[in-house]
């Protein structure tokens, strides 16, 4: 069941990371598009992170521990994704 939880995380994320990109070329420059740009890298940077507590725990046998991190990790992928949603929509509205 973590292993899913985290696979779920990481694909995501990696959604996140093509959402934040398509997100990056339609916000004009100024302070947004200087936060878009560092906004993007921290979602990549944490992708990446997805990727590698997958890699590192795949042999690790079940435990509450492991499905809490699962858990909180694929919380906070769905958290990035409302947080670029509602940057989207903010955009748009301008």
């Amino acid at each position: 069941m973590e292993k899913v939880l985290l696979l779920l995380g990481l694909l995501l994320m990696g959604y996140n990371v093509f959402y934040g990109l398509r997100l990056k070329r339609a916000i004009p420059g100024g302070v947004m598009g200087e936060r878009s740009g560092q906004m993007l890298g921290l979602i990549v940077f944490f992708a990446l992170a997805y990727l590698v507590v997958l890699i590192l725990t795949w042999s690790e046998p079940s435990s509450l521990l492991l499905f809490l991190l699962s858990l909180i990790l694929l919380l906070g992928a769905v958290f990035v994704y409302m947080v670029l949603r509602l940057v989207d929509a903010i955009v748009a509205s301008l």
